[in-house]
């Protein structure tokens, strides 16, 4: 996987979330968290069908151009993005910085697997917001408290791990 400027604690905290998110509900089949630039962070897959790098790159293009959509209608950004098919149920949407794609079984109840989504996409907002402000590389080093809460949740999960 490239690099996509997260910490190796916030990539493993991502990635719980993603676990969490598609063992919430039964309809959830699949998610795969991306960067802005298309690079996949994180896929969690219960079918082991779903290219997690192809749809991470898929989904950073496809909510860049609803971005930009809505920008012609003076939004900032589209909340998400929602595609129901024959063959699964989609949904697009921010997650901080990065972009949340979660896979659904085709009739999906659409409303739960949002609620889902949005739930997951708040948790990794939280887990990665130093990078989402942009404080990462040698940038976090002009930003004492940035670096202390980094070392801290560093710790935090090295401890855990033992």
């Amino acid at each position: 996987m490239e690099d996509t400027g997260l910490s190796k604690t916030e990539a493993q905290a991502c990635q719980k979330e993603l676990t969490a998110l598609i063992h919430e509900l039964k309809s959830i089949e699949a998610a795969v968290l991306s960067s802005e630039d298309g690079l996949m962070v994180a896929c969690e897959d219960k079918t082991g069908k779903i290219e997690g790098e192809m749809v991470a790159a898929m989904s950073a293009s496809m909510i860049s151009l609803a971005d930009t959509l809505a920008g012609q209608a003076g939004k900032p950004q589209v909340e998400n993005i929602i595609s129901e098919a024959e063959s699964s149920t989609l949904v697009v949407l921010h997650a901080g910085a990065l972009i949340l794609t979660v896979i659904g079984q085709p009739k999906a109840q659409i409303g739960l697997v949002l609620a889902a989504a949005k739930k997951a996409a708040k948790g990794i907002g939280k887990e990665t917001k130093k990078f989402s402000e942009g404080v990462k590389g040698l940038d976090i080093l002009k930003d004492p408290e940035a670096l202390l809460e980094r070392v801290k949740k560093e710790m935090e999960m090295m401890k855990k791990e033992k």
